[in-house]
């Protein structure tokens, strides 16, 4: 048995997974989460912020003591969207390894879908005519299976972009929501190829989703994992959704993290165009992603 850690230095998030190892079977210990936002104003300063960087930073120090604590044997990071975009991203990643003694891994939109299918399959067994959906911070993967094969493609889309283009007031209005759409439309893949799979969501939306869907009054993730969504669901609660500003979106998803509050409704409509879209008549909710698929891959 071998004690193992994984941390995601995601665009809209940080996350942390300490779990044992043996004869390729994961047993989770320990998973942590905290919105980081490196992607907040990226578009535009094409750069992470030095609140952003500092706020990571922070969040690592404390996954650091927790890793002790647990007595972890060996740690891989890897950084995501937002890293692979930002002008400045080797010197957030040597910053990270001059503190912390251990090198960033900056994986491609193709590697981090490839790295997830690992994560979720491991948990939902032989599969076939599937497509797994991650909706990051800057970016969203689309993987599936063809000719026996894990095939991943990734878009610039995620839900800080979103947001910052078209959700920066919420409630937003009309117009900026019909852009948001027409936008989003442009921006996935014209084939048909996605048509009828069964659709594994994994990542923040898919889990706020799933959580909202629940009622949920604290977050429960056991609870989330393998929850299934019809395609009304995900409609239903983005028209509840759309009218709210932020602070009542607080009040009223008890299970929400808050810092999720300014990003959901961005999510939900990239969720609900990419069910339209391909034809999805349902949704299962997966919490293992790339944290888990870095040490399986590994071991």
């Amino acid at each position: 048995m071998v004690k193992v850690a994984s941390i995601d230095l995601g665009s809209n998030s940080t996350r942390l997974l300490i779990a044992d190892i043996t004869n390729g079977t994961l047993t989770k210990i320990y998973k942590e989460h905290q919105v980081t936002r490196m992607a907040d104003k990226l578009s535009e300063s094409k750069i992470i912020s030095k609140e952003s960087t500092k706020l990571v930073l922070k969040v690592l120090a404390g996954y650091f003591k927790v890793i002790k604590r647990n007595n972890v044997e060996n740690i891989q990071i890897v950084g995501t969207a937002a890293l692979r975009d930002a002008n400045n991203s080797q010197d957030i990643t040597q910053l990270i390894e001059k503190k912390f003694g251990i090198e960033v891994d900056i994986v491609s939109g193709e590697e981090e879908g490839v790295l997830t299918s690992v994560g979720v399959l491991n948990t939902l067994g032989g599969l076939d005519n599937f497509l797994i959906v991650d909706i990051g911070g800057r970016s969203t993967e689309f993987i599936y299976d063809s000719d026996r094969r894990i095939v991943s493609k990734s878009i610039n889309i995620g839900v800080v972009t979103l947001s910052e283009l078209f959700f920066n007031n919420l409630p937003p209005s009309e117009e900026k929501v019909l852009s948001a759409i027409e936008y989003i439309k442009n921006n996935l893949f014209q084939s048909n190829i996605f048509n009828g799979r069964i659709l594994i969501g994994v990542a923040g939306t898919f889990t706020s989703l799933a959580s909202i869907f629940l009622e949920q009054t604290q977050f429960n993730e056991q609870e989330i994992h393998l929850t299934e969504l019809k395609n009304m669901d995900v409609f239903d609660i983005y028209e509840e959704l759309l009218h709210l500003n932020e602070p009542q979106i607080i009040t009223k998803y008890k299970g929400l993290d808050p810092k999720r509050a300014k990003t959901i409704q961005a999510g939900i409509l990239l969720a609900k165009e990419i069910i339209s879209k391909y034809n999805v008549n349902s949704i299962k909710v997966s919490n293992s992603d790339i944290l888990e698929g870095l040490i399986l891959k590994k071991y």
